[in-house]
């Protein structure tokens, strides 16, 4: 190999090597542009969907919702209190839930 076929070489490698971290850069690029188009098609269709639904069903929905995470926080701390008592209420849950369930085991 001569001397202008090693050097011609050497420059096709870094152009190589240049065109990777191009495809690389566009690579991520392509991909945060459809990240941020499917957010923002989701929050569209969010909006959609929330302007169909009457306001007073809106107020119930929130409403539920805070009561729900209210709920979830009293069961915390009542798990953090008494975590035995916790547990054997939620054992009996269980145990109920099979027995309606699962129907006849007899």
């Amino acid at each position: 190999m001569t001397k202008q076929e090693a050097t011609e070489m050497k420059e096709l490698k870094r152009e190589i090597e240049t065109l990777k971290e191009d495809l690389a850069k566009l690579t991520q690029t392509l991909q945060k542009v459809a990240e941020s188009k499917v957010k923002e098609t989701a929050e569209d269709l969010q909006k959609q969907i929330l302007s169909q639904i009457p306001e007073e069903q809106l107020e119930k929905l929130e409403e539920a919702k805070r009561k729900g995470e209210e709920v979830i926080e009293t069961l915390k701390e009542q798990q953090e209190k008494h975590p035995a008592g916790t547990l054997l209420v939620a054992a009996g849950i269980g145990f109920l839930l099979g027995r309606v369930l699962g129907g006849k085991s007899g």
